[in-house]
């Protein structure tokens, strides 16, 4: 609705973008940083967020840098299987049909690590959802892939819960091995206002369209979370655009909030 009336060629602030249009800011390219160390030197990294903070997107622009031979990446994100299930999963992306037993499935996984040209790097989203027994087998692959060459190497991205878990004794010895560990914080103020006019340019409008005042107070109304900017950013379009607005001031954004009340 809301395309032709500002004239846009793309749709602003969508969830799915590809890697190479993602915004980056700051928080982005320490986060890469730490990430690229991992995958030239260490084994485990850890990188937790709140829910919608970009965690998804750091991990989506980290696989595009990852070219050639030298590794081979594994994005799992249904880590709320049971741990067999995981493991199955993990052996299915690897290309293999996999093996009724655990043992078995271990032996696919470590074969494969061995065989690879470069690094297999298993990369798991949503990692807060992994239960005990998982990430115990994660543990046992990350300490048998130290035995043998080439290494396996591991992130696990998750909100605040997982570091939580990580602490217990129960899993004192997976988190020994977190060398590499980045929490990505929500956008300021300033970061928000530049965000929203990226999304806008990106998507072939101008950054003055929405009002200072109304990027303002949509950093103060998301509390700087990207996928809640995105929400109400878009919310904000729709109404300015059934009033025939050419622009989001903060009287629409005051309205769109009243209407859309963020979770």
């Amino acid at each position: 609705m809301f395309l032709n009336h500002f004239q846009f060629t793309t749709q602003p602030f969508a969830e799915r973008v590809s890697a190479a249009a993602l915004w980056q800011d700051d928080r982005m390219q320490q986060g890469l940083a730490r990430l690229r160390y991992l995958a030239e030197q260490a084994t485990v990294g850890l990188v937790t967020g709140a829910s919608g903070v970009g965690k998804s997107a750091l991990l989506k622009r980290f696989l595009h840098e990852l070219h050639g031979p030298r590794w081979q990446p594994v994005y799992l994100h249904l880590t709320h299987l049971p741990a067999i299930g995981l493991l199955k999963l993990l052996v299915g992306k690897l290309g293999e049909l996999p093996r009724r037993g655990k043992e078995r499935l271990f032996e696919q996984i470590l074969s494969k690590a061995r065989q690879a040209e470069g690094s297999l790097l298993l990369i798991l989203d949503e990692a807060h959802l992994i239960d005990g027994e998982a990430l115990t087998d994660i543990r046992l692959l990350v300490s048998s892939a130290l035995d043998d060459a080439p290494p396996l190497k591991v992130v696990l991205a998750g909100q605040e819960p997982l570091r939580q878990t990580l602490r217990q004794s129960t899993h004192a010895a997976l988190l020994g091995r977190i060398s590499v560990r980045f929490h990505l914080s929500p956008l300021s103020k300033e970061q928000t206002v530049s965000y929203i006019d990226f999304q806008l340019k990106q998507a072939g409008g101008s950054e003055k369209l929405f009002d200072e005042a109304a990027k303002g107070l949509i950093h103060d109304y998301s509390g700087g979370v990207p996928r809640q900017i995105n929400n109400l950013a878009t919310a904000c379009l729709l109404q300015a655009a059934a009033q025939n607005a050419s622009r989001v001031n903060e009287a629409i954004l005051q309205q769109t909030f009243s209407e859309f009340q963020l979770p």
